[in-house]
């Protein structure tokens, strides 16, 4: 049975908004890149039903201006051409 206490202790607080860059990966491929004021949120947008992404790992780099976010998503997914994104 888990323990209520080890388990609060060892989580991970959600500060702020995590806004930046953030990549969905499935294994080790890079699928898909994508940008947002808050990747957590994002990313959880990608696992509905209706959503052809299909990942089960992700990390973010954080980008706190909208203006060089865009520009940086833009940078990478033309750099690093991930199957799911559309250019």
């Amino acid at each position: 049975m888990a323990n209520i206490n080890e388990l609060s202790q060892g989580s991970i607080p959600l500060v702020g908004a995590c806004s930046g860059v953030y990549f969905l990966f499935h294994d080790d491929e890079l699928v898909y890149v994508g940008q947002g004021w808050n990747c957590l949120l994002r990313v959880a947008e990608h696992t509905r039903k209706d959503s052809d992404k299909v990942f089960n790992r992700w990390n973010y780099i954080r980008v706190d201006d909208e203006g060089e976010r865009k520009s940086r998503e833009r940078e990478l997914r033309a750099q690093l051409k991930p199957r799911f994104n559309k250019i």
